[in-house]
């Protein structure tokens, strides 16, 4: 697959998002394990993407299990980061007690997370809005920069709370 706008989006976002994420951990060693759990979910859809850009995921599945639904796959797949948006939810809501950030960031991840899932999955009408074109970037590629921005803010006022105690 050849890289593209929305790619590119998506990478700088999830990467400045890990980023982040990791930095408030090192900033607040009584929240580190919460921290960084937000960013290695970060990181997991960052490694998504650099799959999707070396490998073809549909050949992949293909090739991989012959005659088995690639839509059991992929909806499978979904499951899985259905699974991830909500064990991070659920950690960082138990964690809201340590930091009042750690809730918003939580939510953020998770959306991330379920934005992938519904990406996966593609179907009809939810496949032409996410692939709608605004400007150079699709549609998803604007809504994957918004969970980067909010996930970066939301550590960057993490970070100056910590740092004004």
């Amino acid at each position: 697959m050849q890289i593209n706008w929305t790619l590119v989006a998506g990478l700088a976002a999830f990467s400045l998002a890990a980023a982040a994420n990791w930095d408030v951990g090192t900033a607040a060693p009584r929240q580190r394990g919460s921290w960084r759990t937000l960013a290695f979910v970060h990181l997991a859809l960052l490694a998504e993407l650099v799959g999707t850009i070396r490998f073809n995921a549909v050949a992949v599945i293909d090739a991989a299990l012959p005659g088995v639904a690639r839509h059991a796959v992929q909806a499978g797949l979904a499951a899985a980061m259905l699974l991830v948006a909500v064990g991070a939810a659920i950690a960082m809501f138990r964690a809201g007690r340590q930091s009042s950030w750690l809730v918003p960031a939580g939510m953020v991840a998770g959306a991330a997370a379920a934005l992938f899932g519904a990406e996966m999955l593609s179907v009809g009408p939810v496949g032409a809005v996410l692939y709608r074109p605004i400007g150079p970037v699709m549609l998803i590629g604007w809504l994957w920069l918004a969970c980067g921005a909010a996930a970066v803010t939301i550590a960057i006022l993490a970070v100056r709370s910590v740092r004004t105690r």
